[in-house]
Order: structure tokens, then C-alpha cells, then sequence
């Protein structure tokens, strides 16, 4: 399945940015300038899905000369950012991240548990030193309006699963605000650069038809259902991360996600999934009349029950593993591998009350030829 490689980018961020640029006015300190807002983009690319970045784990110089991005303007842009409020300092036990505010305000929660409108930035957007060109000109605006049309583009991949999105040339320039002049060198930037996400499809006089680069996108096998719950496990297992007293680098991290999801969310969603298909297949055959169907609303009330039960072990199994190697970190020469057996543990502990789940993980593996985990032994 081809699908687009992309950062997450709230409306509501593309909103204030614009508003901020075009509607308020500011001291000269605190002006949005093309390196701000390219730092801004930049920062975006490494921060976690709660908008913040381990302090002990950044920097900048290192990340700037990754992305051939000029470091002195993208040193001055990050200072500048915390002066407008874009970014911030925060805490949280014992540990310092730097936190983007607007990300961080559109996390769902419990009291309001909706995902905020978003469209994807493409990667390649960071690729082949194309923000630079942006800090050179100090082009904000014209940033501002790449930043619309790939928000215009995304939203007809995600309607049509077509990139095709037309745009009038007079509209577009009086849009972004620019003089004759300093569009005609946007257009230079943006359209005619084989760095661009954005290319060309047709034009006329009037008219660009403008869609996304082959190589904003790549092929994937695509689960949408496991991404989810997935990308759940793995916010939840920040959390109690973050909100730890142990010390970790980003590399650490990394591994506790990729044990979580080998030891833990594949084979639990391997589970929940066997119990989705039985119930699929038990409630097919009754309105088939290939079974009767007394007891059906029982049956499918214990699936439900099953499923809402796997998904309730996930935290406290974290929450037991995170603070189990917290206690232990000093003593530990690999966290990774000491953070991966214990999650194995504590995932034996918290099923060894839940045998019909257990069941359905361990002959989901057994019709697969493979070996039963232990912790689901």
C-alpha cells in the first residue's frame, strides 16, 4: 500500500502561525522570521507525540547539520521561538523537555478524547537542504503558503486518494501576500526545485494543477487497527516514562518501544483479533441459521468483555515494568534487555488471571508454527 511518509501537523498549528504572522503585531524580538520558523518545523520532525523532546538527548547543532541546515540561523530561530511561546521548558520528575505548547494543548485526554484535525508533512520536505532556501530569502510567507498546500494536498489524498489540487495563480499570490516579484521567486523555490515536495502536473496562464512528489510517499504494509492501538501502547509507556525517576537516553527509549511492541502489542493484538474473528465468524453463522442462535448476546457480551479486559492490562503492566526498572537502573548494565525481561514478567503476572485471553494468544501462535512466547505460557 502506498502511503504518505509524513510528520504530524495540527490545523491548529498551521492556524496560530499564520494569524501570528499576518494579524498581530509584535516587538522586532519577537517577529517570526523564516529560521524560527524552520527550526520550528524541525523540532517538530523529533518531537514525541506529546510535543516535547528530551533535553539530555537534543542537539541542535547535530540535527541542524543532518538536515543541511544552516546552524547560526537555526541557533537564533530556536532562541527567537521561545520569546514568541512556541516553545517551552518543562520538568517532570527530575527530567527536562522541551515542550511545543500548541502540540502538546491538542492531546486527547479524558476529558475531551478526540484526535484535533491534522494533515501530514511530508519527509522530504527535511531532505536535500530545501528549508534552506526559505532562511536564505527569509521568506516566512512563502513558507506559510507551501505549508497550505500541502495541508490542500493532504486532504485530497486522505478524501479521493488522489494528490490533484488546483490553484489559481493570482489567488495563490494574493493568499500568501507576496509582491509580483517575490512570488515569481517562490515559485522558482517551490515549483521549479526537484527538492520540492510539490510538483507540477499541468499549468496555463491562470492555472497550476499541483501534486504531491513520488517520493513523498512509500509502500507500506499497512494495518490501520494495530497502528492505533499500537501508537496507544506507546504513549501510554511514555507516560509512565516520563513520569519516572529513571534516567534514559533517546536510544533507551527506542528500545523499551520495540520490546513493548514485540513482547507485548503484537501478541496481544494477535489475541484481540482472534477473539474479533470468532465473534465475526459466531455471529455469520447464526444469521445463517448454521447455529442457533440462543446465547449469541452472551457470547459476543464476553467477547466484548475480553477485548476490554486486554486493553485495561496494557497500563498496569508498563506502569509495574517502568517502576520495577526504575528501582533498579543504577545496577543495570543493559537497560534495553532488562527493561525487555521484565515487561516479559510482569505480562506473565497480569494473565495469569486472564486464562481466556491467554488461550487465544497462545493458539493464534500454535496455527502460526511458531513458538508461544513465554510470558503467554
Amino acid at each position: 500500500m502506498k502511503v504518505l511518509d509524513g510528520i504530524q501537523f495540527f490545523d491548529a498549528e498551521q492556524q496560530y502561525l499564520k494569524l501570528y504572522e499576518y494579524e498581530i503585531e509584535h516587538e522586532s524580538h519577537k517577529k517570526l522570521t523564516a529560521a524560527s520558523l524552520v527550526t520550528y518545523l524541525l523540532l517538530r520532525s523529533v518531537c514525541d507525540s506529546a510535543g516535547q523532546i528530551y533535553e539530555a538527548d537534543f542537539n541542535l547543532k547535530e540535527l541542524s547539520a543532518k538536515m543541511d541546515l544552516p546552524y547560526s540561523s537555526m541557533h537564533n530561530g530556536y532562541h527567537r521561538l521561545f520569546e514568541i511561546g512556541l516553545l517551552t521548558i518543562k520538568r517532570i520528575a527530575g527530567h527536562t523537555y522541551i515542550t511545543l505548547p500548541i502540540v502538546a494543548a491538542h492531546l486527547p485526554d479524558k476529558e475531551d478524547n478526540e484526535i484535533s484535525s491534522y494533515f501530514r508533512i511530508p519527509r522530504i520536505l527535511f531532505k536535500g537542504g530545501f528549508l534552506k532556501q526559505f532562511i536564505k530569502s527569509r521568506d516566512v510567507r512563502g513558507l506559510l503558503g507551501l505549508l497550505d498546500l500541502l495541508n490542500g494536498l493532504f486532504r485530497e489524498w486522505g478524501r479521493k486518494r488522489s494528490t490533484t489540487l488546483k490553484r489559481k495563480k493570482e489567488t495563490l499570490m494574493k493568499k500568501i501576500k507576496h509582491s509580483k516579484y517575490a512570488f515569481k521567486n517562490w515559485l522558482q523555490r517551490v515549483l521549479s526545485n526537484a527538492a520540492s515536495p510539490i510538483v507540477v502536473k499541468s499549468e496555463t496562464d491562470e492555472l497550476f494543477e499541483l501534486t504531491l512528489a513520488e517520493a513523498a510517499f512509500v509502500e507500506r504494509e499497512k494495518d490501520v487497527k494495530f497502528e492505533q492501538f499500537n501508537a496507544a501502547t506507546r504513549n501510554t509507556l511514555l507516560s509512565f516514562v516520563k513520569s519516572s525517576r529513571l534516567s534514559y537516553r533517546k536510544a533507551d527509549l527506542r528500545d523499551f518501544q520495540w520490546a513493548c511492541q514485540q513482547e507485548l502489542t503484537e501478541p496481544l493484538y494477535a489475541g484481540i483479533s482472534a477473539f474479533a474473528a470468532e465473534q465475526a465468524d459466531y455471529a455469520e453463522k447464526v444469521a445463517m441459521g448454521i447455529i442457533a442462535g440462543s446465547g449469541v448476546e452472551q457470547k459476543i457480551e464476553e467477547f466484548d468483555g475480553y477485548l476490554r479486559g486486554a486493553k485495561l492490562l496494557i497500563p498496569s503492566i508498563l506502569d509495574a515494568t517502568v517502576n520495577e526498572v526504575a528501582a533498579k537502573a543504577s545496577s543495570i548494565q543493559n537497560i534495553g534487555a532488562y527493561f525487555r525481561k521484565t515487561l516479559r514478567i510482569q505480562t506473565s503476572i497480569a494473565l495469569r488471571e486472564d486464562k481466556p485471553l491467554r488461550i487465544a494468544i497462545t493458539s493464534w501462535y500454535r496455527n502460526q508454527n511458531m513458538p508461544v512466547p513465554s510470558q503467554f505460557q
